[in-house]
């Protein structure tokens, strides 16, 4: 159970899962136990946790479900509903309303006979002909949903760079897939350019995104051809090609295609990147980006 939640939660550390021990529960069939989940910020949760007796199915609560009392109509029964870590005596902030007395868990099921990662099965997404970093037989694939009009995927540009250059350099290669949110004036403009620009020279493109990111507080939709005209020409690239690549369709449905893809998988923010298939939203300097790494790169080793 521990290591299930570790790797659900993605949690870098096995005690930053406490789970007490398991005792009868009220519900036939289920035992239950407490669980506290902590994270880098210092946070902590509280849950309680139901298992069935097969050990393949839990359901994880945050509330704590009263004895039913007659509801506020003829016929229908009231439970007080209290938060798991609320001290006990303090007034219940929520109800659940049924029409019997009978028991009840509110909670998400977790299948614990499959993978606790969650992993996204990474066929269903276009991979090929798009931006790398990092050699094609690395041991781990990473991919990045990133929008350049993003101050977080910005500031994570130069982190992932140091993950696949530096920090796991020849174990790790990136794959960068075009997410430009529709909040973004200008970012689907950008990625359509940065497209233009890899398939002038694949090398440049990640030269062309630093740019944009660098200069990225500056840029408006009015100014984003200048800049991107600025860039081309330091990168020694030929602009009457670029602006051909630009007017036609090809680049654009290739954004489109990452656009798409992100959302068949449920991105909805950005920066999101894809650990061999395990989501991860937020920045690659986090503790738990890092376990997921170096849990993919010893079960890789394991396996040889």
């Amino acid at each position: 159970m521990q290591v299930f939640l570790q790797r659900r939660f993605r949690l870098p550390k096995a005690s930053d899962v406490e789970v007490g021990p398991s005792k009868a529960s009220s519900m036939p069939g289920f035992s239950v136990r407490t669980v506290k989940i902590h994270n880098d910020a210092g946070e902590s949760a509280d849950f309680v946790v139901y298992t069935d007796a097969a050990g393949k199915t839990a359901i994880l609560s945050n509330v704590e479900i009263g004895p039913a009392t007659p509801g506020p109509l003829r016929g229908l029964w009231s439970r007080q509903l209290r938060p798991a870590n609320q001290t006990r005596g303090a007034a219940a902030k929520s109800v659940l309303i049924t029409d019997s007395p009978g028991k009840a868990i509110v909670g998400t099921e977790m299948d614990l006979s499959k993978d606790p990662w969650g992993r996204i099965a990474l066929d269903k997404l276009h991979l090929g002909d798009r931006a790398t970093l990092g050699p094609d037989d690395a041991p781990v694939t990473i991919i990045e949903f990133g929008d350049l009009e993003c101050p977080f995927c910005a500031r994570a540009f130069s982190e992932i760079e140091t993950v696949v250059n530096t920090t796991h350099k020849g174990k790790v290669r990136l794959i960068f897939k075009h997410f430009p949110l529709n909040i973004h004036p200008w970012a689907r403009q950008a990625a359509i350019a940065a497209e233009c620009v890899r398939r002038q020279n694949p090398k440049a493109f990640w030269s062309f995104v630093r740019d944009i990111y660098r200069d990225q507080g500056a840029i408006n939709p009015q100014n984003l051809r200048q800049h991107v005209g600025t860039y081309v020409e330091q990168l020694g690239l030929d602009q009457t090609t670029l602006n051909a690549c630009i007017m036609a369709p090809g680049a654009e449905a290739q954004v489109t295609q990452d656009f798409h893809d992100g959302l068949a998988i449920g991105v909805n923010s950005t920066p999101t990147f894809l650990v061999d298939g395990i989501e991860m939203v937020g920045l690659p300097s986090d503790k738990s980006f890092e376990y997921v790494v170096n849990s993919e790169l010893k079960q890789r080793q394991a396996s040889k």
